[in-house]
């Protein structure tokens, strides 16, 4: 059996996200983040990733302490071969029914991929949309930064990924290997 994973009918988010091919959404955020709680529903995956009819909404988190950030390395082991090998900014991944919101999947992934001590600050910053790539065009993000007061953060997935700190002032040399969710952060959050 085929995982379900959480979409949006493209249509739903038109108002949106139309004319807006590559960006960092920070207004009418609200309004998305309701319709995708009121409009989501789950299909198989394999249709999700090559249907760009719904865009599959992923929390995607990035983690802060002070002015250094957790910089990830993605490996050949990702289940999502189009990103192996870039650098991320960001935590992420697919809602399943058995987390059925946005901050349920997000919570879920941070459990499952790294090790982040408590206590720590969550908050909301902003939508993700790229429809500039196969990746891009059927997945839409929903961007949260995690302040955490300790670097004691660690890799639990080392065969998906590796982390490491990076200060914020070394992140433009490395902004051309970041998948392009993270430039985007980068772009038009951290830059």
């Amino acid at each position: 059996m085929s995982e379900e994973v959480m979409v949006v009918r493209r249509d739903d988010l038109a108002r949106f996200i139309d004319g807006r091919d590559f960006t960092f959404i920070t207004r009418d955020t609200e309004s998305i983040l309701n319709v995708i709680e009121a409009r989501h529903f789950f299909i198989a995956r394999p249709i999700a990733e090559e249907s760009p009819r719904y865009k599959q909404i992923i929390p995607y988190v990035a983690i802060r302490n002070l002015e250094d950030y957790f910089v990830l390395q993605r490996t050949s082991k990702q289940t999502e071969s189009r990103l192996h090998h870039k650098m991320s900014l960001g935590i992420g991944g697919h809602i399943n029914p058995d987390t059925p919101t946005v901050l349920g999947g997000l919570e879920k992934e941070l459990d499952e991929e790294v090790s982040v001590p408590r206590p720590f600050d969550l908050r909301f910053i902003g939508i993700l949309n790229d429809d500039t790539t196969d990746v891009g065009r059927v997945h839409l993000g929903a961007v949260y930064l995690l302040d955490t007061q300790s670097r004691d953060v660690t890799v639990r997935e080392t065969e998906k990924m590796s982390g490491a700190w990076r200060p914020r002032a070394e992140l433009a040399g490395i902004r051309d290997a970041m998948e392009t969710w993270s430039q985007l952060i980068y772009d038009h959050y951290i830059a």
